[in-house]
């Protein structure tokens, strides 16, 4: 898929939004941890991308030897519903639910606080109706107070270090809209 087509193609979505400002003192030191020591979400969606990437090798097996493809889909399964028990995690969105417009690449939303032009924020993703979440860095591009709402502010974001496989579930999620006719 083409840069320009993540990063420009975008839908009106719902998802859940929590954001951290870091402290421009801090920043390196958080990234250096982000890429480092994976998040929960991203290590499972960094799990399930692998797998994906190894799908045509699966069915080549089912071909050739159905036991044996049977036995590893069986494995696959089960090693999912384990990795899907151990990072249960119990955050809650349900007060952080927002119209959001999406890429890709970025995101533009409503939020009660505002954040400097430029600094980085760290950005937790609930995408709906998936639940799947994903956990990155951002840039403020802009953050303009609405006019027509006092204490809220429009804000744009530029998503600068993801990681692949949580990049690759955005490029679906977003584009699975347009082949279910809701873009």
């Amino acid at each position: 898929m083409s840069r320009e087509r993540r990063r420009f193609y975008r839908i009106q979505d719902n998802v859940g939004v929590k954001l951290q400002t870091i402290d421009a003192g801090i920043v390196e030191q958080r990234l250096e941890s982000f890429w480092n020591d994976h998040h929960q979400f991203s290590l499972r969606n960094d799990f399930n991308f692998k797998i994906e990437q190894h799908q045509a090798d699966l069915n080549k097996i089912k071909n050739s030897m159905p036991e044996l493809g049977r036995y590893l889909s069986m494995l696959q399964e089960q090693i999912d519903q384990l990795t899907n028990k151990l990072l249960e995690v119990d955050d809650d969105f349900s007060d952080s639910e927002k119209q959001a417009n999406l890429s890709a690449q970025g995101i533009s939303f409503y939020s009660d606080t505002g954040a400097d032009k430029g600094s980085i924020v760290e950005l937790n993703l609930r995408l709906l109706p998936s639940l799947q979440q994903i956990v990155c860095f951002a840039r403020v591009i802009d953050c303009n107070e609405d006019q027509h709402d006092q204490g809220k502010y429009r804000l744009s974001l530029d998503f600068e270090h993801i990681h692949e496989a949580d990049q690759e579930i955005l490029v679906k999620h977003v584009h699975g809209d347009l082949y279910h006719g809701c873009a």
